[in-house]
């Protein structure tokens, strides 16, 4: 049995991913001398890559690049490359800091690595900003392989990053875990995975549990 887990939401706590995003937001208001309120600078922030992310199954753009994108659109000039390094640097670096584990993740993990024969991560998410939140959360030893939106060049719930994530699979078996219903178990149906999702129901996919430590346990069970 393979086990593929998506990453925000998943494995990490959201309310930990907002406040991360707002720390990042007080970082650069200081930085640029920007006057409004932190909360409101983020929510212009979100509110400019969104459209770039709703459409990152057909196109991708690295979240970082849309951070600093964002800014220059804020500030309505072009950044100086040293200034886009340092957001850059910071959004990284502010994630890793402030971004916990979901409530049973590190359980769930541990009882999953026990089951699974291959383990993966498959990520919406930047390579290196992925990278260096899994090791910030002392996890990335767990996983045998890391499949990001920006190794495939699209986003989930496109097939081409499930694909490419599977070339590392070992077992006809595979399972995903996420929490989004149309990114998750969209996209890994689609590719013939069993989908589970982290939430209170699922119309796509095949189960869902209320953490990681749930769905293991789904898996264990599995009559295959």
């Amino acid at each position: 049995m393979d086990v593929f887990l998506d990453m925000t939401g998943t494995i990490t706590d959201m309310k930990s991913e907002e406040h991360a995003l707002l720390k990042l937001g007080e970082e650069i208001k200081g930085k640029f001398d920007i006057k409004m309120d932190a909360r409101e600078l983020v929510k212009r922030i979100n509110d400019y890559r969104k459209p770039f992310m709703d459409r990152r199954a057909e196109e991708y753009h690295p979240i970082r690049n849309l951070v600093s994108d964002a800014i220059a659109h804020i500030l309505n000039r072009k950044l100086e490359e040293k200034e886009i390094k340092w957001i850059h640097q910071k959004y990284v670096e502010l994630h890793g800091i402030y971004v916990k584990l979901a409530p049973r993740a590190m359980e769930g993990l541990e009882a999953l690595r026990e089951i699974a024969e291959h383990m993966g991560i498959i990520t919406d998410g930047d390579r290196p900003y992925t990278k260096k939140l899994l090791r910030s959360l002392g996890i990335i030893d767990f996983f045998d392989s890391i499949t990001t939106a920006e190794d495939a060049m699209v986003g989930k719930p496109n097939p081409r990053i499930f694909q490419m994530a599977l070339r590392n699979s070992k077992s006809n078996n595979r399972v995903y875990i996420g929490d989004s219903e149309e990114r998750d178990m969209v996209g890994a149906k689609k590719v013939g995975m069993i989908a589970i999702k982290i939430g209170d129901s699922t119309q796509h996919g095949d189960f869902h549990a209320k953490n990681l430590v749930e769905a293991a346990g789904i898996i264990a069970n599995l009559k295959l």
